[in-house]
């Protein structure tokens, strides 16, 4: 009961802080932060750290970090604050890697550890979320408290034990600096991510795609060389942990591929779709092709329509971008061999349930893919349709001549229609 009773106070304490007093707290900052001080110990001997669990430090320090911004104090003022608040947490983390990483030590107890510091910063991030971007905490002069505590966290991804529990920790501070910090953390971006694809699994590749996809969207340009140095490392890793045998009845770890393969899928949306495609020219040629074949696979092969709408998006997006006579060299011949035939072997699959409302917007890319296609190379792709692809599908001439003519007259929604109805329901029968 003490516990919830410390719940909902803080939660008061954090509306007042935020909504109420905002204005009015300058005078009164320094005291409230003091007297805050004794439920801000790290390992406390004052009687509070059976009232309070770790969650409870968590809102705690979340509301200190927003007590500091609402001071409205000058920005040396508030750095001493944020100084306070932050620096038992940084010394304390940077003691136990010190320790783990020299000592030996039974399971519960290297446990133990590993959860203190996934909590060590976790306070860090918490207190950060009263900056809602990079500007926030500039105008504060909090900025390098942040900064300093990024390479003395990022040491724990060196620890070898309890690394899902570690990097859990250290993956959520380096997803509030890149909204807070901006910049200043694109020099602890490589180091960060050579140690978080280091001998990963199935859950650590997952969890990691989000935070560099989140990397791609806010720097784009800027981490551009960067990525395209660890790019195949990031796609090897990937496919290495997907080739892995897994016993068919476990449905657990099935769904944990089909995941997996989707954030595959949408790691490659982000490097398209924020505009850093040379991270994927400048691989070998051999390379490209293993990845353009990997977004046909994700189209074709796999019965799951969540990922066959994003690979063909990504075709689709790298049509506009590769096709025409004057695009990617290779590529046009690309769109002919593989991506013309996807984008028809795709819906013919008994998997393609017309039903399913996923299916239905995996087709609908199919048409946009279709729709590009004939945008970018013209009359040429329909002579290819005519003459020596769709004659291969067993279609009646009179039926080719009707998809041909939509593909070039009728407008995007008449022709998804078409492409749903008419065409695919056709070719089905006809197997």
């Amino acid at each position: 009961m003490s516990v919830v009773i410390t719940y909902v106070l803080q939660c008061l304490f954090s509306v007042v802080i935020t909504y109420v007093l905002r204005a009015n707290m300058f005078n009164y900052a320094h005291d409230v932060l003091k007297r805050l001080q004794a439920l801000l110990v790290i390992n406390p001997d004052n009687g509070y750290q059976n009232l309070l669990s770790a969650d409870d430090q968590l809102f705690l320090y979340e509301s200190a970090g927003i007590l500091i911004v609402a001071s409205g104090a000058v920005p040396e003022k508030q750095l001493l604050y944020m100084q306070n608040l932050l620096s038992p947490i940084i010394g304390k983390f940077d003691s136990v890697v010190t320790k783990v990483l020299k000592t030996e030590f039974d399971e519960t107890t290297s446990a133990a550890y590993a959860q203190h510091l996934y909590h060590l910063v976790a306070y860090a991030s918490r207190a950060s979320k009263a900056f809602t971007n990079q500007q926030a905490l500039k105008d504060s002069g909090c900025a390098p408290c942040f900064t300093e505590a990024l390479p003395i966290f990022l040491r724990a991804l060196t620890i070898p034990v309890h690394r899902d529990t570690i990097h859990s920790g250290v993956r959520q501070y380096l997803h509030r600096m890149i909204v807070c910090l901006g910049d200043g953390v694109l020099p602890f971006i490589p180091v960060a991510v050579t140690h978080l694809l280091k001998d990963c699994s199935a859950r650590d590749i997952q969890e990691f795609i989000p935070l560099i996809n989140q990397i791609i969207a806010r720097f784009k340009h800027h981490i551009g060389p960067f990525l395209g140095e660890v790019f195949m490392g990031i796609v090897n890793c990937i496919f290495t942990v997907l080739g892995k045998p897994i016993d068919e009845k476990d449905e657990q770890a099935a769904k944990e591929k089909e995941t997996l393969r989707r954030s595959y899928f949408l790691f490659i949306a982000a490097v398209v779709t924020n505009d850093v495609t040379v991270v994927l020219t400048s691989q070998s040629p051999q390379d490209i092709h293993q990845v353009l074949m990997t977004l046909i696979q994700g189209g074709v092969e796999y019965p799951d329509p969540v990922a066959q709408k994003i690979s063909f998006n990504i075709l689709r997006k790298l049509v506009e971008l590769w096709g025409g006579s004057n695009g990617l060299n290779g590529f046009e011949e690309f769109i002919y061999k593989n991506i013309v035939p996807a984008t028809f072997v795709a819906p013919m699959k008994p998997t393609f349930d017309m039903n399913d409302a996923q299916t239905i917007l995996a087709l609908q890319e199919i048409a946009l893919t279709q729709k590009t296609i004939f945008q970018k190379q013209g009359g040429e792709v329909i002579d290819f349709l005519q003459n020596k692809y769709l004659p291969t599908l067993n279609l009646a001439p009179l039926l080719i001549q009707e998809y041909t003519n939509a593909l070039q007259h009728a407008d995007m929604k008449t022709f998804k229609s078409y492409l749903k109805v008419r065409l695919v329901n056709t070719v089905k029968f006809n197997q």
